[in-house]
């Protein structure tokens, strides 16, 4: 475990259970839930929890980046998930979520729930992948070559919003690092089999203002595992650093604090 970074925010006082375990998507690392999740459900009562895969942000790896698989990335979540006194509600984004998706699937017992935010869906991400080939073109070209290390520009506008302030985008961007090619190959794949069955609580949300993962894709996710998403307008991929982040945030904590409620009846 020491090889892997593990942000944790712990609220003053009796903290609320479960607690929660955050799971970043492609390029990002803990950081991205640092900014505005981690302080908000510490501020309500929640010990927030956020890794960062091997080979991403301080955890240890990045020389063999391009070795490590999505399988891994569920590897290191496992070993998370073994630290924690309680099951948690585990929320991944984006191939986060896809991750989460595999967790549910092979680790039930070891999680209380599950969010999944503008995650790739569980057949995987081909036809979004194309969408987003045939749609933007320069923008799949300069995402390809940034992961690949040959340009350090990244395509910013995939995952943020034209409303964030200058000097935030500069300093999120800043923090961006390419993603392993293995793991971005395991995002066309299927996450899960066709016949899973969530065996836990599961929230859906997405929006229909992402470039990366469609508002129907995000639909499919929910028939998928026979929830209704909830789907919100106009916000970008990286949901959790969009300038409206606090209404996703406002509907984690109103399902967090649900899932406090079931775990007191069922006690």
């Amino acid at each position: 475990m020491g090889e892997l970074e593990v942000i944790h925010a712990n609220p003053t006082g009796m903290p609320k259970t479960p607690p929660l375990l955050f799971v970043h998507g492609a390029n990002h690392a803990a950081w991205c839930w640092k900014e505005n999740f981690l302080p908000f459900f510490q501020s309500h009562g929640f010990q927030s929890y956020a890794l960062s895969f091997r080979g991403h942000g301080h955890s240890k790896g990045r020389g063999n980046l391009h070795t490590f698989t999505m399988e891994d990335y569920v590897e290191d979540v496992y070993n998370v998930l073994e630290t924690l006194e309680q099951k948690p509600i585990i929320i991944g984004h984006s191939m986060g979520g896809a991750v989460v998706q595999k967790v549910m699937h092979q680790h039930p017992d070891r999680i209380e729930a599950a969010v999944l935010i503008a995650s790739i869906p569980p057949g995987g991400m081909f036809k979004d992948f194309f969408r987003l080939l045939l749609m933007h073109p320069k923008k799949f070209r300069q995402l390809s070559l940034y992961n690949q290390g040959k340009t350090t520009v990244f395509p910013v506008d995939l995952f943020l919003s034209g409303e964030t302030p200058e000097e935030l985008q500069a300093s999120l961007v800043g923090k961006l690092q390419p993603e392993s090619t293995k793991a971005s190959r395991d995002c066309l794949k299927r996450v899960v089999p066709k016949n899973t069955v969530a065996q836990v609580p599961l929230l859906v949300l997405g929006t229909d203002g992402d470039t990366m993962i469609s508002k129907k894709t995000t639909q499919s996710i929910g028939r998928f595992y026979q929830t209704e998403p909830v789907i919100f307008p106009k916000m970008c991929h990286d949901m959790m650093l969009d300038p409206d982040w606090r209404k996703v945030a406002e509907q984690i904590l109103a399902f967090s604090l649900r899932e406090e409620e079931r775990m007191v009846d069922e006690a």
